[in-house]
């Protein structure tokens, strides 16, 4: 579960395509399918299968891109106030028969794409036949107002020979965001399979829940569903019937679900913003009408409103049950809890428990639909 790779045409599959030459010494850039006269890539990292690289000539040779942070879906907020570590990197080696330089820079660019926020330059000289090397650096504490970086690399032979037996790149990347951890990746791969909510159909009664409004006799909860359709009829997929039902003045009970609890981290939320879906079924009896009620928050770590779904619905008395479905795809950043709310009441002000009846709560996170999503920010 990586990060999405904001540089196009990182590693020389495309030419020099989406790049801009800014040196071009020598012989200028060659485009190698494989790379030749050195050792492969996979002899010093974990890829799956090799990759092209650009060759430089004997005298300097450079190019650039500039990347536009916002273009990966990233909030202005996320750089300026929360500070999402930018990273960059690249991968570069000298051929088995000549020594080479190498050079990198990176720069973070305000908004009119000339302004140097930060910067950081590498240099490296090296003999012949040396390994691929991983040259990485990661932005913290840059101040408000990035918006760009403008990643230059390159380098020469030392030899001075014609061709190109200069130093070779390839695999470069500009990252935003943490690195997920392999015990992280567990626990959302586990966290996506469950569903988030306690006692989500109230063969528990109440436990998980907090009564937030217990208007005429209050909640009741239900082994099997009273006064209506079986509720196994509507939903075969159920476990049982149990039910809560709700009186003749407003019912309404939340629970808060800590998303860091569950075993999905905020770097991942803020980056990948996977799907939550919510659903759930509600009925009315045969002999009485009722209102329905839904209330779903997404809340930040202050337990501010990021974003919300609500769904109100008038039943009538047909002893019918409804299922309600609902989801989150573009939240803003900064999700880490979730409070769900829902309840009702009769239609018709009778004593007892005619009110709507609520089951089959879920709230669950599509965690494995970003996980193979985006290229491995590690290689």
């Amino acid at each position: 579960m990586g990060k999405k790779n904001l540089l196009q045409n990182p590693c020389a599959k495309d030419g020099l395509h989406h790049w801009e030459v800014i040196q071009s010494g020598g012989d200028g850039f060659k485009c190698e399918d494989e790379p030749s006269g050195c050792k492969k890539l996979s002899e010093c990292c974990k890829i799956k299968h090799e990759l092209p690289c650009w060759c430089t000539s004997h005298d300097p040779c450079l190019k650039k891109q500039v990347v536009n942070l916002l273009s990966g879906d990233v909030d202005p907020k996320a750089l300026d106030e929360r500070k999402r570590p930018i990273t960059v990197r690249d991968w570069y080696c000298s051929r088995g028969d000549c020594g080479a330089e190498y050079e990198i820079k990176a720069s973070l660019l305000a908004d009119d794409r000339t302004t140097v926020l930060d910067s950081w330059a590498f240099k490296d000289k090296l003999e012949a036949g040396a390994d691929w090397k991983k040259v990485k650096h990661v932005f913290k504490d840059y101040p408000a107002g990035v918006r760009y970086v403008e990643f230059v690399h390159g380098g020469t032979d030392t030899q001075n020979w014609a061709g190109h037996f200069g130093v070779k790149m390839t695999n470069s990347a500009v990252l935003i965001g943490q690195k997920i951890k392999k015990r992280e990746k567990r626990s959302l791969k586990a966290a996506g399979k469950k569903n988030l909510l306690k006692n989500p159909c109230g063969r528990d009664g109440m436990a998980g829940w907090e009564v937030t409004e217990n208007g005429g006799n209050g909640w009741k909860a239900e082994d099997s569903a009273e006064g209506c359709r079986p509720f196994k009829e509507a939903n075969p997929e159920a476990e049982g019937d149990a039910c809560w039902a709700t009186s003749f003045d407003m019912c309404m009970k939340k629970q808060r679900i800590d998303l860091g609890f569950a075993g999905i981290v905020g770097d991942y939320l803020d980056d990948q913003r996977p799907e939550i879906r919510v659903s759930e079924w509600c009925g009315s009896r045969t002999d009485a009408g009722s209102e329905y009620h839904l209330l779903v928050r997404l809340l930040n770590s202050d337990l501010e409103t990021v974003d919300k779904r609500e769904v109100t619905k008038t039943l009538q008395a047909d002893g019918q049950w409804h299922k309600i479905e609902e989801s989150f795809i573009d939240y803003g950043p900064g999700v880490r809890f979730i409070e769900y709310s829902h309840g009702g009441k009769d239609s018709c002000f009778w004593q007892g428990h005619f009110g709507v009846k609520i089951t089959c709560s879920s709230v669950t996170v599509a965690t494995e639909s970003g996980h193979d999503s985006s290229s491995s920010d590690d290689h």
